[in-house]
């Protein structure tokens, strides 16, 4: 996955009008700045667009609430991540709403592909469906993204501390091992058959 841009609104500590970052202006990018500042919420926006993680945290679909990512006197927030995978431009947008007088909240995910001048969506009837199509089409889920590309604050050694069978699956999930599994599997299946 290639980031192309991120919009955000409501998001942590970006409010209203936040321009969209643009990707493609840069090849290399630092996050730079004081404490409190924004920048871990750049990255975690990104991460809750893509899994519903941030912080190191679930939100929504059997996590914690959505509720404290929503910027301070908010009641609804969105996310807006545009990136290529397999040669194709896509799009995730994750939006949520808190509940108010008798309304239960509700989070709204929707993957898309480029078609044209627009997009069309992709996403499945249940979030968590669209949730695995995200995943599938990333080639990764959140665990195997910050053990590998995104290190987490205070949590640099999580690769290294976890143990010898979690370390072999996170290196299995990125060089992309589970494919032989399954056409080893297939193949004794086509044995057995004959």
């Amino acid at each position: 996955m290639i980031p192309l841009s991120l919009s955000l609104r409501n998001f942590l500590s970006y409010g209203e009008g936040v321009p969209t970052l643009d990707f493609t202006q840069f090849r290399i990018a630092c996050l730079t700045g004081d404490n409190g500042h924004g920048k871990s919420a750049l990255l975690d926006a990104i991460t809750w667009a893509l899994w519903g993680w941030a912080r190191g945290h679930r939100y929504g679909q059997g996590g914690s609430s959505p509720d404290e990512l929503v910027h301070q006197g908010q009641s609804d927030m969105e996310v807006s991540l545009e990136f290529l995978a397999e040669g194709a431009n896509y799009r995730v947008l994750r939006k949520y709403s808190r509940g108010s007088r008798g309304r239960s909240s509700s989070i709204i995910l929707d993957l898309q592909a480029a078609a044209g001048d627009g997009y069309r969506s992709l996403s499945e009837g249940a979030t968590s469906d669209t949730e695995r199509r995200i995943q599938h089409l990333l080639g990764m889920d959140y665990e195997t993204f910050i053990n590998s590309a995104f290190l987490l604050q205070g949590q640099a050694d999580r690769f290294t501390a976890s143990t010898p069978s979690k370390r072999k699956e996170t290196l299995a999930e990125i060089l992309g091992l589970s494919l032989f599994e399954r056409l080893e599997d297939r193949a004794r299946e086509q044995v057995r058959e004959r």
